[in-house]
C-alpha cells in the first residue's frame, strides 16, 4: 500500500492521537518517511499552520521552546483536530 502524502499523515496521526504537540506529530512522521533534517522539521511546522489556518487543526496551548526542540524561543504548539478536520478524515476514510 502505497504511503500517504506527509501532510494527509499529519492529519491522520491528529484524528488518531486527539491532541499533540507538534514536537511529538514530527518525531513520529519523519522517522516513518525517512526524513530527518531541519528542512522536513521546518517543513512539517509549516504544514500544521495552514492546517490550522485551515480548520483543521486547532491550537489549544503554545509555550516558548527552552531550545530543547526547535529553536530557543519558538513558539511550540498542541494542537487538537477541529471537529471540521475530524468530519473531513472521516469523508475521506470512506471514499
Amino acid at each position: 500500500m502505497a504511503k500517504l502524502p506527509m501532510k494527509s499523515r499529519l492529519v491522520q496521526l491528529l484524528y488518531q492521537q486527539k491532541e499533540a504537540w507538534d514536537y511529538e506529530l514530527i518525531g513520529k512522521l519523519l522517522p516513518e518517511y525517512g526524513k530527518n533534517s531541519d528542512y522536513w522539521k521546518w517543513m512539517a511546522r509549516f504544514w500544521m499552520t495552514e492546517l490550522s489556518c485551515g480548520g483543521i487543526f486547532s491550537i489549544v496551548d503554545a509555550k516558548a521552546d527552552d531550545g530543547s526542540r526547535f529553536a530557543k524561543g519558538k513558539v511550540l504548539y498542541r494542537y487538537s483536530i477541529s471537529d471540521f478536520g475530524k468530519s473531513r478524515v472521516e469523508e475521506l476514510l470512506e471514499a
